[in-house]
């Protein structure tokens, strides 16, 4: 069956009866078997989730009482992306500098331009383990530092350094390491691929009485390897497809 967005306009307006077609069997009997039935519970469901704040998923256009298709709804497309985004930065963050790294960039995004003593504080690490941890993400290109000089004299013993973080900037440093493991896995699997020519081959050859069953095995964990190859390419294709939609 077609997905459930074909029941959707174009503008992303949908009611509860355009998606009915869509559910699953096991979500529609159990909407069914509810006091209400299945269209008046689907609408209630919808409403609440409209009630949502963070992240906005549903807007109610038209109200669900008393309409003659429960309500008029649409999809919040551009909050959910955003909402998408923000949480695929934090997960590469987390992988590549840890929990307290992504932390502090939180913080960084909610509090604006702060010093490392302040940035320490709210994340709730020692200040030299924030300090390090501030200039490795700098290193990364993940946030800024301006200086602010209270004298002429440009010194550094008075001046005020501040970090803060830069959205597009930051952006663009999460879709570089992307595209960098992307590549990664890419010259991985044509290498596996190369090393395991051999075994391509003799797979072709299916009356070959040489393969024996530890043959067999080795190739299905070859194909196996690769199968888990283009299985982590096609997942950073897609996550690319978020970051770079416009």
């Amino acid at each position: 069956p077609p997905p459930i967005m074909a029941a959707v306009s174009p503008m992303g307006i949908f009611s509860p009866p355009d998606i009915i077609p869509f559910l699953s069997d096991e979500t529609k009997q159990l909407l069914q078997t509810q006091i209400g039935g299945l269209a008046q519970n689907l609408s209630s469901n919808l409403l609440r989730m409209s009630k949502l704040q963070y992240p906005p998923i549903i807007s109610e256009l038209e109200e669900t009482l008393g309409h003659p298709q429960g309500g008029k709804f649409e999809v919040s497309m551009r909050n959910l992306l955003h909402r998408l985004r923000h949480r695929i930065i934090h997960r590469v963050v987390t992988t590549h500098q840890g929990t307290v790294a992504a932390r502090i960039i939180n913080i960084l995004q909610q509090r604006g331009h702060c010093e490392s003593d302040i940035v320490a504080e709210d994340a709730m690490v020692p200040a030299k383990e924030a300090r390090e941890i501030l200039h490795r993400l700098h290193r990364e290109r993940y946030i800024c530092l301006s200086d602010m000089h209270l004298t002429k004299t440009h010194n550094s013993g008075t001046a005020i350094y501040l970090w803060n973080v830069i959205p597009s900037r930051l952006s663009k440093s999460v879709v570089d390491n992307i595209c960098t493991a992307l590549l990664n896995l890419r010259l991985r699997r044509q290498h596996e691929v190369e090393v395991g020519k051999d075994w391509m081959d003799r797979a072709k050859d299916a009356n070959d009485e040489n393969n024996s069953e530890e043959d067999k095995k080795k190739y299905q964990a070859f194909c196996k390897g690769l199968e888990r190859l283009d299985s982590a390419c096609l997942q950073l294709d897609e996550t690319l497809m978020v970051l770079l939609d416009l």
